[in-house]
């Protein structure tokens, strides 16, 4: 009796314990790893733009598992939550984890995202072209960074039509400095700045005005061929201009020849005119809110972002119609029916809908002769 009962609660006990190996089993299976607990943790505080959880969920991911695959997201995300949440301070932080993220992981294919970010904040830490241009430069900087490092990115078209805008900035604040030197007649001050303009930032929309006034002051100081070669400019390259001329006027009076108008540059100079903005009475307003950081310029990285999605959109919608895809083939459907003389009529239908029959003179006329029917898809030509 003892060996059975032994026997017994033996049995019980292996069917117990195997049952726990193999829930255990099931349950480590399905237990996510620490460090994606804690990336998904801070993923869900930074969606919810609590942006301290959410770095703190982060930080402790990279110092805690540092060779964990998503330890890169995470230094990402540490720059995302500084971006996000706005301000000088924390863009200049968010400046930093990008930088990071480039230097720790350039063929990462998030790596042009961080650095189209790092363009895009200091873009929006631009000030308007009478103030301290400190910013611009540093988007001017990062943008040529930019496209040294990643030549062949989807964002390089939009990235330039930015670098064009920053160049503008630029060119229009140092235009505004040689107008002060010359103003307070410091000839040779306003000189350097609209020679930098010229030299530096060729598509600017107002260079007829700097290449006239450089023209003017080497005028007055005794240098007429160095003149001649900027009034030249504005006659051959900007026949639009205020002051075509009045510097064809200029070389005739120097006893220079005048040239002929280039009609392609002066085209593309055309093209390059700014329309005059008018005045409004918000202006100081918006340019005072913008110094404080109220009103903020347009996000870089998000019309960007929006920019290639909409043209690889647009590509494979194309490629969808050139090879046929979505189209879907139209049934003919031929009807064979025998008339009372006995010849054949066939009636073609194109459609889904089954083809219109006449209906028999009588019940045993269609007894005798059924209607036979055939179908077959065909595919309309692309």
């Amino acid at each position: 009796m003892r060996p059975t009962i032994r026997t017994v609660v033996l049995c019980a006990i292996l069917f117990y314990s195997g049952g726990c190996v193999q829930k255990s089993a099931k349950l480590q299976k399905s237990v996510v790893p620490p460090d994606k607990t804690l990336f998904e943790t801070g993923s869900d505080f930074l969606q919810k733009s609590q942006y301290i959880k959410a770095r703190l969920a982060f930080q402790t991911l990279m110092n805690t598992y540092p060779d964990s695959d998503v330890a890169p997201d995470a230094v990402l995300a540490i720059g995302d939550s500084y971006y996000d949440e706005g301000g000088t301070e924390n863009f200049l932080q968010a400046e930093d984890s990008y930088n990071n993220f480039i230097i720790f992981f350039p063929t990462h294919p998030k790596a042009p995202d961080a650095m189209l970010k790092v363009v895009a904040l200091n873009y929006r830490m631009m000030r308007s072209p009478d103030r301290d241009q400190q910013y611009s430069y540093k988007t001017l900087e990062n943008i040529d960074k930019f496209l040294r490092q990643f030549p062949e990115s989807d964002y390089v078209p939009i990235i330039n039509q930015y670098r064009l805008e920053v160049q503008e900035s630029l060119a229009t604040a140092d235009m505004m400095v040689g107008q002060f030197y010359e103003g307070k007649a410091n000839l040779a001050g306003a000189r350097l700045r609209y020679q930098e303009v010229k030299d530096k930032y060729e598509h600017f929309s107002k260079m007829d005005e700097v290449l006239f006034e450089l023209a003017r002051i080497q005028e007055m100081a005794n240098n007429p061929d160095e003149a001649a070669i900027n009034y030249g400019k504005i006659v051959s390259s900007y026949p639009f201009s205020r002051h075509a001329d009045e510097a064809k006027t200029k070389l005739n009076s120097l006893g220079k020849p005048v040239p002929a108008v280039d009609i392609t540059n002066a085209a593309l100079n055309q093209a390059r005119v700014k329309p005059p903005e008018g005045f409004s009475p918000l202006k100081p307003f918006i340019e005072f809110g913008k110094a404080l950081g109220f009103v903020t310029p347009p996000d870089v990285y998000a019309t960007a972002k929006r920019s290639v999605e909409d043209a690889k959109a647009a590509e494979a919608a194309a490629a969808a119609a050139k090879t046929g895809e979505g189209q879907a083939g139209t049934e003919i459907q031929v009807t064979i029916k025998k008339s009372a003389t006995g010849e054949t009529q066939d009636t073609t239908v194109v459609g889904s809908a089954p083809a219109a029959v006449a209906p028999p003179q009588n019940t045993e006329e269609k007894k005798k002769e059924p209607t036979k029917t055939r179908k077959k898809n065909v595919k309309k030509p692309s």
